[in-house]
């Protein structure tokens, strides 16, 4: 059964009652100022072009279905069933209350233009969709119990200037971030997740020395803005050892990185087992977490770290970096065979911060005929270090296979000890142990070129040569994009 119910020029304020719910379908119904008008048992469908005009009370104890029609004035869409609602399709709302002891589930994006107030009596459930709030507008009525829900990808939208402003959100807890902007005024979106991953949103779980919760802050106008950061957390959200007098913020930058709290310091006592933590300066926004030291992130992730001979005077030292912070250099270190420490021979300028893959190489003019064991030492612009495992090295004599440049682009030369007019038998394999390149090739003083590599894709591959007389040699070098 379809009801329409129109109230027109009403001049006094009235108590109006619509039993078992009410289709508006390509109607006008308004809803005069000092009117109360409620909705009982079957909630409100707005459809065909149907018209809504509130400038009263619009009590709701069931759902909102809107489509194709519209819903304007500045009173107040009150929610208060008994148990959850849910909004279907109104994307403009003045004014909106939850006055419910249970949830409002959103069924698609809302904008709120006036106010939206909890009443201390209800919490809003975003899902994948989103709560914008203009400018102007305000919300009231939050508390520990009551607040926007984050539990998947919808987050809580709002202009940010100098002002602190606060976003009521959280999950199972209720875990808010205020921001304020002394740069250009932006619009800022907040989300939060109840755990620490290691790249920010993806990768192993951090599971010590963090607050369990990663706030995703993004601003939709990037550059411009330097926020000051706030965060709260309950005491049931620490996990193992995180030390609450010694944390700060700390901000995802790419990869595993981090962009850790230049000062650590204790949290703030805000309520009973309720703290907080403040960082200033972030021009730039994206995962933001609560860490003490000790949480586990390295400045310099480390793919790979090789030690090889390639003549009876030389050892080739090649390492790559998959992600870099504040990262100085490497100090190459070695010790020989009988030696009791290990001493610095060379120094390798690193690249700063980076989210790029990075190639080192280092060559020691190295005759040892014992074993040789390297290692490196990455240190920090503040002076950190952190120690590569060790490789060893034997002395070697005979023949020995050197190619270069490596890392190569286009070509490689391969050099090899042996008569000139020698048959090589050239197989290269890439990291999967797919064989790419099957050559033929002859050498001419002791030299030979590869120039096939020059199809490859970017990344490791291990080169394998075999000769006539029986004898096979291997390499491994890096293909680098042409």
């Amino acid at each position: 059964m379809k009801n329409y119910m129109i109230a027109l020029g009403c001049l006094l304020p009235y108590l109006l009652y619509a039993q078992g719910g009410i289709v508006v379908e390509g109607a006008n119904l308004n809803i005069v100022n000092g009117t109360d008008f409620r909705v009982e048992s079957g909630g409100v469908i707005n459809q065909a072009g149907g018209s809504i005009d509130n400038e009263g009370n619009l009590y709701l104890d069931n759902n909102w279905v809107q489509t194709a029609s519209t819903y304007t004035g500045n009173g107040w869409m009150w929610y208060e069933g008994s148990t959850n609602q849910s909004i279907n399709g109104a994307t403009v709302i003045p004014r909106l209350r939850v006055d419910n002891g249970n949830r409002l589930l959103l069924q698609s994006n809302i904008s709120v233009t006036n106010e939206l107030s909890l009443m201390n009596n209800g919490s809003i459930l975003l899902g994948t969709n989103n709560v914008v709030i203009s400018p102007t507008a305000t919300i009231t009525g939050f508390d520990a119990s009551h607040y926007l829900i984050t539990n998947s990808t919808g987050f809580l939208q709002r202009r940010v200037a100098g002002a602190n402003v606060i976003f009521p959100i959280g999950n199972t807890n209720f875990n808010p971030a205020t921001i304020s902007n002394s740069g250009v005024a932006d619009e800022f979106e907040v989300r939060l997740t109840e755990q620490v991953l290691d790249n920010g949103t993806a990768g192993p779980v951090i599971t010590a020395d963090v607050v369990g919760r990663t706030w995703l802050i993004e601003e939709q106008t990037v550059g411009g803005s330097d926020a000051t950061v706030t965060l709260q957390w309950e005491t049931p959200n620490e996990l193992t050892a995180f030390d609450r007098n010694n944390c700060g913020v700390a901000h995802h930058i790419g990869g595993t990185l981090w962009d850790n709290p230049p000062v650590y310091s204790p949290a703030t006592n805000v309520g009973v087992n309720t703290w907080t933590q403040t960082r200033s300066g972030f021009t730039s926004f994206s995962p933001f977490i609560v860490r003490d030291p000790e949480a586990n992130d390295l400045p310099v992730e480390l793919l790979s770290f090789e030690a090889e001979r390639v003549t009876i005077n030389q050892v080739d030292l090649e390492w790559i970096t998959a992600t870099e912070l504040n990262n100085d250099g490497f100090e190459v270190q070695r010790m020989l065979e009988g030696e009791q420490q290990f001493t610095k021979i060379g120094w390798v300028a690193g690249n700063g911060t980076t989210t790029n893959t990075s190639y080192y190489t280092f060559e020691d003019d190295n005759g040892f005929s014992g074993i040789s064991y390297y290692r490196l030492k990455q240190i920090d612009f503040d002076g950190t270090f952190t120690y590569s495992d060790i490789r060893a090295v034997d002395g070697e004599e005979g023949e020995v296979l050197t190619i270069f440049p490596n890392p190569a682009v286009d070509l490689i030369n391969i050099r090899l000890q042996k008569e000139d007019n020698t048959d090589l038998f050239i197989k290269v394999y890439d990291s999967k142990g797919a064989l790419v390149i099957n050559q033929q090739k002859v050498l001419y003083s002791n030299v030979v070129q590869l120039t096939e590599i020059n199809e490859l894709a970017a990344g490791v591959y291990w080169m394998q040569i075999a000769t006539k007389d029986g004898n096979t040699y291997a390499k491994k070098f890096v293909k680098q994009r042409n």
